[in-house]
């Protein structure tokens, strides 16, 4: 099948990329992907190798402006999980809604909505299982009840109940030992109490982590560079 113009563009774009990487003229490389990105700013690719050219060449606090304006975008974007959400409620399809507003809480956690969001999420439970109570948490109780939810322990953060939230999320894991969302929330939520040093230690893996996934991306544009 015969390519599209974005498509071949995009193609043509990552080969030549790739061969300025490969002469090491990284400000070519960066004209070129900023160049890119004013015609397409969503480009997720563009954004990618735009932040690797930056921090390649040693302009951090530029590649933060640009991770910046990233987040930007993705909070507009975020806005169509609320009204799809939203939309999803109003016609009686609770499923559907929850996992509109979990992906906008997923991307946006920290968003000043997030507090909002999380009040629609506990309105569905509690129409769809009583046993779900969207009054205000009682601390005292939260070692005695015998069912959880990711949101529930989203409104013991929101009020301040670090130690209860985490309480609940392991009784939600030891229950479900693959809800990747309640996995993420408690590495968060403990990754927020840990001592600086530890923090240190643990972005300083994320880092590798993440440079390892750079290195597995320039390796397939190669590989399919030369197919």
């Amino acid at each position: 099948m015969e390519m599209n113009s974005f498509e071949k563009e995009r193609s043509d774009f990552l080969r030549v990329i790739q061969e300025l990487f490969q002469e090491n003229k990284l400000d070519q490389a960066l004209h070129l992907a900023e160049e890119r990105l004013r015609q397409y700013p969503a480009d997720a690719d563009t954004r990618a190798i735009h932040c690797e050219l930056l921090a390649g060449l040693g302009r951090i606090n530029d590649m933060r402006k640009a991770l910046s304006g990233l987040d930007q975008i993705i909070a507009d974007l975020n806005q169509v999980y609320e009204r799809a959400g939203d939309a999803c409620r109003d016609k009686g399809f609770h499923q559907e809604a929850a996992v509109c507003y979990e992906k906008f809480l997923s991307l946006r956690p920290d968003a000043e909505k997030a507090g909002e969001i999380i009040g629609k999420m506990a309105f569905l439970e509690q129409q769809d299982d009583p046993r779900v109570d969207i009054g205000d948490v009682d601390q005292e109780n939260v070692h005695q009840q015998n069912f959880f939810t990711v949101t529930m322990a989203q409104m013991y953060i929101e009020q301040g109940h670090l130690q209860d939230a985490e309480t609940i999320l392991e009784e939600i894991i030891n229950q479900e030992p693959g809800n990747a969302q309640a996995l993420a929330l408690l590495d968060k939520l403990r990754s927020s109490s840990l001592p600086e040093d530890e923090k240190n230690s643990r972005a300083d893996q994320v880092i590798s982590i993440l440079s390892a996934w750079l290195k597995n991306i320039e390796r397939l544009r190669v590989h399919d560079a030369e197919k």
